[in-house]
């Protein structure tokens, strides 16, 4: 439940950013200027992503480590597929 209250908290940003999204394809040199999803391995071992904007500056985070990459990339996936349908609302402070 937490993990998806964090990913929705998250969704409406993606929504507008995975707009810029090319496609589905690996980082290369020609990637200059556009989003970027990063999968990396973290000291414990577990699977992380983050989300960087163009000017470098990491805009979001999967918020939890995973124990596969399959996972972590899964967890990219979801977000791509469904961040547009989530709803924007205030937190309690």
């Amino acid at each position: 439940m937490t993990m998806t209250v964090r990913a929705l908290c998250f969704a409406p940003l993606l929504a507008g950013l995975l707009a810029f999204f090319a496609g589905d394809r690996p980082a290369s040199a020609d990637d200059t200027g556009k989003l970027k999803f990063e999968v990396y391995k973290d000291k414990s071992g577990e699977y992380r992503w983050r989300l960087r904007a163009t000017n470098g500056q990491v805009i979001a985070t999967g918020g939890q480590g995973f124990s596969s990459k399959a996972s972590a990339l899964s967890s990219i996936e979801s977000i791509k597929r469904t961040a547009h349908e989530a709803a924007t609302v205030e937190a309690e402070s």
